[in-house]
């Protein structure tokens, strides 16, 4: 289970509004608020994630790299990284991570701060 901040999280205090059962589907709202359509791509050393913007394709943001060589592990190391904040700012935490994470909010948004796990 994935929690899923968007910038209307501010909005609602109910988590359950903002859950995704895994990992495909938090990366797919997020994926989806920031009006960008997607494709995985295999390279020579890895696998990359290719995003377009579909309202203005020039705008579209940098792809994303993975090394992994096995399409599965390469496609969840690729989801993960878009779900740390860089599309957007918008992050999605596994709900382990949560549970640890401080949620700091201001005027440009929200920060999120993971403790390490002991």
């Amino acid at each position: 289970m994935y929690v899923v901040f968007v910038e209307d999280l501010d909005e609602t205090k109910d988590v359950a509004l903002h859950t995704a059962r895994t990992l495909e589907q938090a990366f797919a709202q997020i994926a989806c608020r920031c009006g960008l359509s997607y494709r995985f791509e295999g390279e020579t050393e890895g696998w990359k994630l290719v995003l377009t913007d579909v309202e203005r394709p020039e705008c579209s943001p940098d792809p994303i790299h993975s090394t992994c060589i096995k399409p599965r592990d390469a496609h969840h190391d690729l989801m993960s990284q878009a779900v740390d904040g860089r599309l957007k700012g918008h992050v999605a935490l596994h709900v382990d991570a949560y549970r640890r994470a401080q949620v700091m909010r201001n005027a440009r948004g929200s920060r999120v701060h993971v403790a390490e796990a002991h």
